[in-house]
């Protein structure tokens, strides 16, 4: 298979698109394993809407640290040493979040895992990238980040297991257990040295003087300015709304009247439908009319977030909640997949990983400001429905940045993937 002018085989190819699908799956699982189990969790350490708003947010504040510096480290040290030693740290995190005695250490455990998560999402998006020929990046990143919110939908399916005396520790050992093995395999999957490409601009660059200037230069240079201002606005508004859902929807669901075995389906329902929406929307926007479809995809999220506000204002069935959440989901986590697999792609090869960890750090501070948003008002006495329009200006202006993002132009190949 050609790609960007080397010759990658295709058993090359197969194993780095493995790998990269698993560390999606993983990073997918404990995106959500605290969302779903923070009603057994917040019960037994007795904390309040608002310290778990700081919890959930916690992790993500190591998301945003963890992708800036994860995906500036890879450009230097090579995609896979960074993602091992990502995946190591995230799970270590998680064993200890299981081992938690207190909100405190809960809160510490996350911030820990974020960082290790963070670090992760850059590599395997960029490894992707540069594993395929480029007429199928697009395509290939939105297949690969589709195994993300089935890793959410796993730990739903994790939580229900309680009813097996399990308990909300045992999502965090399967959390940890998991990236861990992955890391270890990572060198026998990948036997050789890292690509010629990736030597060559080691040995260009330094962590030196130039390193802010080498920063400002991919981000800002090249008329990339006003693409890398869009991709961040689009990044962090899209995440806010994603990661709040992600975080609070079982609590919101069971806010409405739901009881808490409902909320982990429809939690369940909400990422399954997401990894759907991430390969059929992958495939809608790559194709010529791109722009219809973003306008489409935003449109439906918000129309899926006021069918959630109108089911808490005048009563459904179940199975209407279990629909409202699954086209949240084909939507939501659509059109965030869409803008992952876009970021590689305006950025130029040799320092797509200083590009694609900025842009997902950005989108951490979105992750941040998501959960702290609805605790916010959940703290004040707002319903779940409040919580839920809310959110709908929100989406109006990722889509604004997203479609104005189609306009931009695309970075043309420039040097071998560096897998």
């Amino acid at each position: 298979m050609a790609g960007d002018g080397l010759i990658v085989t295709a058993t090359n190819t197969r194993a780095t698109l493995l790998v990269c699908a698993a560390a999606a799956l993983f990073e997918g699982f404990d995106n959500q394993s605290m969302g779903v189990a923070a009603p057994l969790v917040f019960r037994e350490f007795l904390i309040p809407p608002s310290q778990g708003g700081v919890i959930f947010s916690a992790a993500t504040l190591g998301l945003f640290l963890g992708a800036a510096v994860g995906g500036r480290m890879a450009d230097y040290i090579g995609r896979r040493r960074m993602l091992m030693v990502s995946l190591l740290l995230f799970g270590i995190g998680s064993l200890f979040t299981a081992a938690a005695r207190s909100a405190d250490m809960i809160l510490l455990t996350r911030l820990l895992t974020g960082l290790g998560c963070g670090g992760a999402m850059p590599n395997f998006i960029s490894m992707t990238a540069e594993a395929v020929d480029p007429r199928r990046r697009l395509s290939a990143v939105t297949v690969v980040m589709a195994a993300l919110p089935l890793g959410g939908a796993l730990a739903g399916v994790a939580a229900l297991a309680d009813r097996l005396g399990w308990g909300w520790r045992s999502i965090f050992v399967i959390g940890g257990v998991a990236p861990i093995l992955a890391a270890l395999l990572i060198p026998l999957v990948f036997r050789g040295p890292e690509t010629a490409a990736r030597r060559a601009a080691t040995a260009s660059t330094s962590i030196g003087s130039r390193a802010i200037e080498g920063v400002g230069a991919i981000l800002w240079g090249m008329r990339r300015a006003r693409t890398t201002a869009l991709l961040w606005t689009g990044f962090f508004f899209t995440q806010l709304v994603l990661f709040l859902m992600l975080n609070w929807l079982p609590s919101l669901i069971v806010g409405l009247g739901y009881s808490r075995a409902q909320a982990s389906l429809a939690s369940i329902a909400f990422n399954i439908a997401g990894s759907v929406g991430a390969a059929s929307l992958g495939r809608f926007h790559a194709g010529e009319r791109r722009r219809q479809w973003v306008v489409s995809t935003y449109t439906g999220i918000a129309l899926a977030l006021m069918g959630l506000v109108a089911m808490s204002a005048i009563g459904q069935s179940f199975a209407t909640v279990i629909l409202s959440s699954s086209v949240a989901g084909f939507f939501i986590i659509g059109a965030q997949l869409v803008l992952f697999a876009l970021a590689p792609l305006y950025y130029p090869s040799a320092g797509r990983g200083t590009g694609v960890g900025a842009a997902v750090a950005v989108g951490r501070l979105g992750s941040v400001a998501g959960p702290l948003f609805a605790a916010t008002l959940l703290a004040s006495g707002r319903a779940s429905g409040t919580v839920l329009a809310g959110i709908v200006p929100f989406v109006l202006i990722a889509g604004s940045a997203a479609l104005a993002l189609t306009w931009q132009p695309l970075e043309q190949p420039e040097c071998p993937p560096q897998i």
